[in-house]
């Protein structure tokens, strides 16, 4: 069952979808890119933890809610007045136990290496979740990683499906060029060329997404001067969803996506949905 919308879809980045739709995202995108790649080139899956906590002003919450009920437990009713105790009390009050989940999330990326030189990283390939793009320790470790591949000799592709937070750009220059484009581009890719760094300057392959257009068609870089694999990412996502649980239940359809859109969006969204959802009609 396809999505209703001809691109990402934005129910999608709810957060308890999320980590679902991404894990799919990189399994797909390392499947395709296995099935193309000339030898002796290799995509594999990689994983590393997150802890999915973002740090907002003072409050600190975690990315992925966990559904639970909490139920204030029954206290000693109190009689008359203001309580005058002749003598301090020895038995705990009632209260409220709660668990903290730590267990980390698991961010996928995808790596192609080359085994004719000891399986040396060639590109990078990483899918941006919702820690990485707010203050937290997603993020600082998200950007500790992006310094590392752009000082290396591998390639890195960024692909940042999520309309909130603020964007993975290490440098200005990247930020002003972002705010010149109108209207301003929900999703973005970024691919940066080993080969195109030298002291002073990189170069960036930039392709800016609307919510209501296809996703692109990336060239994916191998070393210099040889033929760049083209990944459609509209594709890889039509995989990743038609294989998922979206239009099985998990997804709410008959609802506003949670992270709102535009309200000049909303009969787009609406009729996305209708068309998808409409009884087909006998021949």
């Amino acid at each position: 069952m396809p999505s209703p919308f001809p691109g990402m879809d934005p129910y999608l980045e709810a957060p308890d979808i999320w980590p679902d739709l991404h894990d799919r995202l990189a399994n797909q995108i390392s499947a395709v890119l296995n099935s193309v790649l000339p030898a002796p080139y290799y995509a594999r899956l990689e994983m590393r933890p997150e802890v999915g906590i973002v740090e907002e002003g003072l409050a600190i919450r975690r990315i992925v809610p966990d559904v639970a009920v909490v139920r204030r437990p029954p206290q000693q009713p109190a009689v008359g007045g203001t309580a005058v105790l002749d003598l301090p009390r020895d038995t705990i009050s009632n209260s409220l136990e709660l668990e903290i989940p730590v267990d980390p999330i698991r961010h996928g990326f995808v790596e192609i290496r080359d085994p004719s030189r000891g399986h040396q990283l060639i590109t990078l390939i990483e899918i941006v979740s919702p820690s990485n793009k707010r203050a937290g320790p997603d993020r600082q470790m998200y950007l500790r990683k992006q310094r590392e591949v752009l000082e290396s000799d591998a390639s890195l592709i960024e692909v940042d499906l999520h309309r909130t937070g603020q964007r993975l750009l290490i440098y200005r220059e990247l930020e002003q060029l972002l705010e010149q484009i109108e209207p301003r581009p929900d999703y973005l890719v970024l691919v940066n060329r080993a080969w195109r760094r030298q002291e002073g300057a990189t170069a960036y392959q930039i392709f800016p997404v609307m919510v209501t257009e296809i996703l692109p068609c990336i060239p994916v870089p191998l070393r210099q001067g040889q033929d760049e694999i083209p990944l459609d990412l509209q594709f890889v996502f039509s995989l990743a969803y038609d294989g998922g649980p979206y239009r099985r239940g998990a997804v709410d359809y008959t609802q506003p996506p949670r992270l709102p859109l535009p309200s000049e969006l909303a009969s787009w969204v609406d009729d996305c949905v209708r068309r998808a959802f409409q009884p087909k009609t006998a021949k």
